[in-house]
């Protein structure tokens, strides 16, 4: 039970502030600077994700004028973007039913507008949009329904992002299925598609998904490989706010890997880059995540105490309406800490909420959490009626984890209370459970075998085509070389025979620039391997290749020309090879002759 609080505020917060939004002036700068009604609406998106946490009202003001604007410009692309930007304004901050609803229907306007514009690229990623939310809140059929269809629209339509998204929302589905080779080869697929477009939402998205998929089966260094390649994205594109969520994302890695020391540090680290860009309403996902660490390490008290220092961290759930989620986990919280009457007095205060506003997946956690509370009590009553709600939820979602964990908890309830027969249908449910997991996790072993074999064979492929393309690239370069040196033989038989100095010297020019290019064009290869494609270093050293070779190229041209014209003169006196050779026959005839 020691993960309900991390869970939780993990749901109700850190979804709240991972959206990838520049900083308020760069969108504020951006919005003042806009000359046309498509920047002003990205802007005004922009800042309307941004305050959504911060100042409700302003961020309603910005979403409105964004909505007025498109509706205005009648045009059918900006009206769907401002749709769903305002839905995913709205699934970002998902914490209760009233916003998952006003992002729905958002979403459904944009849905429905661009289906009636043919425009089924964007019909594709509003779909992905709102499979996305389904997921968030455990509605695994939608998800799964509205992933489905993304994926059709982005067929039909030939863009390869709105595929990307797609494949990756359909991905991100199997996975909570537990159907892990099925969202692989989405994943591998939207991947494939980012690395061809080499663009950086698209590559930074799919890093992401499959960092989460490795970690989904526990094979952390995989999975920190993807958050690391995304480091050096982001540095190289200069995304700094990107970079916060990154640390964080792989201090949950080594958290999950119960390496605590590390997870704090990249945990410090998020909220040392937040500082530095001042971009201080991120520094409080940090916070939280060194709060759910200290409850994940067993440092019930260390984490109360983080979490009472940092005040803004209460202030941000209050000011968002969240007080339930905030009564939650103190009352969470109190139970690890054996203070059971602080503990009730704040689970009374949480429950109203939950039952009128909570998604589903929110019921639950409060559930198990306050059944773990009265189980604490010794109140079975209340505990199992408790549980029995949190096994309702978990059938409901179709998580075998959550219905596994509710009844081992009625299991050992019922019999504490002495109601065996009861307690043996949990004790069944449990096993059953318990064999659906340990045939999910034989099946993740072969998904593993089967995943390395997938990844051997696109190795394979890759290597394969770098083959092809070296040998593609040697046959171009033997060409160049055979025409270079047909150029050059061309020269010299230009000095041999009868051809005029101006042939000499246009054929001489044309040599050797052929001839100093193509050395340029060797060099660019080791140039770029030399200096990583860093433009600075690439031009400093082209600068002095060209330094040295510019003035070798005139000096060896002018020599070469003035020899072969030179020569040229000989031939009028009759010295020349060719008269050499003809007089020397008619010579030998003569003689003969005599």
């Amino acid at each position: 039970m020691k993960g309900v609080f991390l869970l939780l505020l993990g749901l109700c917060i850190g979804a709240t502030l991972t959206a990838q939004m520049p900083l308020e002036d760069s969108l504020k700068r951006g919005l003042a600077q806009a000359t046309n009604d498509q920047d002003r609406i990205i802007n005004m998106a922009g800042l309307s994700i941004y305050y959504m946490g911060i100042n409700s009202k302003l961020s309603d003001s910005f979403a409105n004028k964004m909505l007025e604007i498109a509706e205005v410009s009648r045009d059918r692309k900006l009206m769907i973007k401002a749709y769903v930007n305002n839905a995913r304004r709205y699934f970002d901050y998902a914490g209760t039913k009233e916003t998952m609803a006003k992002g729905l229907d958002f979403s459904d306007r944009a849905i429905e507008l661009a289906k009636s514009s043919g425009l089924d690229d964007y019909a594709a990623i509003a779909y992905a949009n709102q499979s996305r939310a389904y997921r968030n809140t455990g509605e695994m059929d939608k998800a799964f329904n509205a992933a489905n269809l993304a994926v059709a629209m982005a067929t039909n339509s030939g863009s390869d992002s709105a595929k990307a998204v797609s494949y990756m929302a359909l991905g991100s589905v199997y996975l909570v299925k537990n159907e892990k080779l099925l969202a692989f080869r989405n994943y591998l697929q939207a991947l494939d598609i980012a690395e061809e477009s080499k663009d950086y939402s698209l590559l930074r998205n799919a890093y992401s998904n499959l960092s989460t998929f490795y970690n989904a089966l526990s094979d952390y260094e995989k999975a920190k490989d993807f958050e690391f390649k995304k480091i050096d994205l982001q540095r190289a594109n200069n995304r700094k706010y990107d970079l916060v969520e990154t640390y964080n994302s792989i201090g949950h890695l080594y958290r999950n890997n119960k390496q605590y020391d590390l997870a704090e540090k990249y945990y410090e680290n998020a909220i040392a880059l937040a500082d530095s860009i001042h971009f201080g309403v991120y520094k409080l996902n940090s916070y939280l995540n060194i709060v759910n660490l200290h409850l994940t390490s067993n440092q019930y008290q260390k984490g109360l105490d983080y979490f009472q220092s940092h005040q803004e961290l209460k202030e941000y759930i209050l000011r968002n309406g969240m007080d339930f989620i905030l009564y939650q986990g103190y009352g969470t919280m109190y139970t690890f800490l054996d203070k059971l009457d602080s503990a009730g007095y704040y689970f009374k205060l949480a429950e109203p909420g939950f039952e009128t506003r909570a998604t589903k997946l929110n019921k639950y956690l409060f559930y198990s959490s306050y059944g773990f509370y009265f189980r604490k009590r010794s109140d079975y009553d209340h505990a199992i009626a408790y549980w029995q709600k949190a096994k309702q939820v978990g059938d409901e979602v179709g998580s075998i984890d959550l219905q596994q964990q509710a009844v081992r908890s009625l299991d050992s309830l019922y019999q504490w209370k002495g109601d065996f027969k009861t307690a043996h249908v949990y004790t069944n449910l449990y096993y059953e459970y318990k064999d659906s997991l340990q045939k999910l996790a034989k099946e993740k072993d072969l998904l593993s075998l089967e995943i390395d074999d997938e990844n051997k064979r696109k190795e394979r492929e890759a290597k394969q085509k770098e083959v092809e393309l070296t040998r593609k690239h040697n046959i171009q370069y033997l060409g160049m070389v055979v025409a270079i040196a047909v150029i050059f033989l061309l020269l010299v038989m230009a000095g041999i025979f009868r051809v005029s100095k101006t042939t000499i010297k246009v054929l001489g020019f044309f040599a050797f620039i052929f001839l100093f290019e193509f050395i340029i064009l060797l060099a660019d290869h080791k140039i770029h391997d030399l200096t990583h494609g860093e433009p600075w270093k690439v031009m400093l050293i082209k600068i002095i290749l060209i330094a040295m070779l510019l003035p070798l190229h005139h000096w060896l041209e002018e020599k070469v020309i003035h020899y072969l014209t030179s020569q040229h003169l000989l031939l009028v006196k009759g010295r020349n090879l060719y008269d050499k050779v003809f007089r020397r026959k008619k010579g030998h005839g003569s003689l003969e002759n005599v």
